[in-house]
């Protein structure tokens, strides 16, 4: 059933209103809630299907897509280098006084 046949017949069965008993009316309205629950359960299971492949596609894109900055270059740390033994200029033994 296309939408303008569905239009249709809704606006066939609003005008029938008043010729319709109570029970046919009550009828009626239990089809059309029925018909809405499941109409709106298969919209939202083909839209939550269509969002796990959407999203599935755009992870299998970044897992491909190459990344837009460069990596970062390692910081290099020198080694640490052996204490150097000082330097004597002269002869700093303790003075003796000798007599």
């Amino acid at each position: 059933m296309n939408l303008r046949e569905l239009k249709r017949c809704l606006h066939d069965l609003e005008a029938r209103h008043d010729e319709q008993s109570k029970c046919e009316r009550l009828k009626i309205a239990q089809m059309l809630m029925r018909s809405a629950r499941k109409y709106v359960e298969c919209m939202r299971d083909e839209m939550h299907e269509s969002q796990v492949a959407n999203n599935r596609r755009k992870l299998k894109s970044r897992e491909t897509e190459l990344d837009p900055k460069p990596p970062v270059k390692p910081v290099r740390v020198a080694e640490p280098s052996k204490p150097k033994k000082p330097k004597y200029s002269g002869n700093h033994a303790p003075k003796s006084h000798g007599r």
